[in-house]
């Protein structure tokens, strides 16, 4: 069945590696034409670049910093410019941080909101005049953090995450009318070099054994999710979520309240050495 993909012009933010990358490879073999972009790791989003070229369809590379509204502006209209237009928006873009309230500097909160929460509103404005003429898709990797609470990471992670998922329900409203999208992918932890560095690995496997499927998401796991929510199967579904848990949130989490502070406080002694 065809996924209505094909011949598409997608934007995905912070494809260079990770869950970006896979999502980014997974809308290519859809038949997609696909922007790469990076704030940093050009090396990274080339490679990226190179492989969705090598599955037959167009990439280029474009530099930009998602908190930063006239790089985001300028980006987007480097993209239209060569390729005439944009229907698939992923914003992905996004940074980590593992701090307890009481250790955490404003700037950190204030960094962190500029890039995912500022991030995703940057560019989901700047593409929608040109979706608002022929319809899009507008995808935001929200988080099960934003859903709920989160062990793995910080405050200002759950609050920006929850700002996504409130800003994807509030734009998917405002922008039905022009057959345009706007749903949101939100992954528990996923399995990624990044992320792996943020957790001991004896306390990830600790935590597996508690996950009802069995098995952390892997960045092919989101990547699917969003392939689903860029086609024509999902043509009726907008201001959505999808969790991809492998059911952890069911039960209650197996990680203790004592857990959860001591590793965060090792985590600001680490980031002060």
């Amino acid at each position: 069945m065809e996924t209505g993909i094909k011949g598409k012009i997608a934007v995905v933010t912070g494809s260079g590696r990770g869950i970006g990358r896979a999502i980014a490879l997974a809308l290519a073999r859809e038949g997609a034409d696909v922007a790469v972009n990076c704030v940093s790791n050009r090396e990274s989003a080339e490679k990226t670049a190179k492989e969705i070229r090598a599955l037959g369809r167009r990439s280029m590379v474009v530099v930009a910093s998602v908190a930063n509204e006239l790089e985001v502006n300028k980006m987007m209209q480097q993209i239209v410019k060569e390729w005439e237009t944009i229907d698939i928006l992923v914003n992905n873009a996004g940074i980590p941080h593992v701090a307890l309230v009481e250790d955490m500097e404003k700037s950190d909160w204030n960094r962190l909101f500029d890039v995912i929460a500022g991030g995703t509103f940057n560019c989901s404005k700047a593409v929608i005049p040109v979706m608002k003429e022929r319809g899009g898709k507008i995808i935001n990797t929200g988080s099960v953090a934003g859903e709920r609470t989160t062990q793995n990471s910080s405050a200002d992670y759950v609050a920006a995450k929850a700002a996504v998922i409130g800003f994807t329900r509030q734009l998917a409203y405002e922008l039905g009318p022009f057959k345009i999208n706007v749903n949101a992918v939100s992954p528990w932890t996923v399995l990624t070099p990044l992320s792996m560095s943020q957790v001991d690995p004896e306390e990830l496997e600790k935590i597996k054994k508690g996950i009802p499927l069995g098995d952390y998401p892997t960045p092919e796991d989101v990547a699917d999710a969003v392939v689903f929510l860029a086609s024509d199967r999902a043509r009726m579904i907008t201001g959505s979520s999808i969790i991809l848990d492998g059911g952890m949130c069911l039960p209650v989490g197996s990680r203790t309240w004592e857990d959860y502070f001591r590793s965060h406080k090792e985590a600001v002694k680490k980031k002060t050495k």
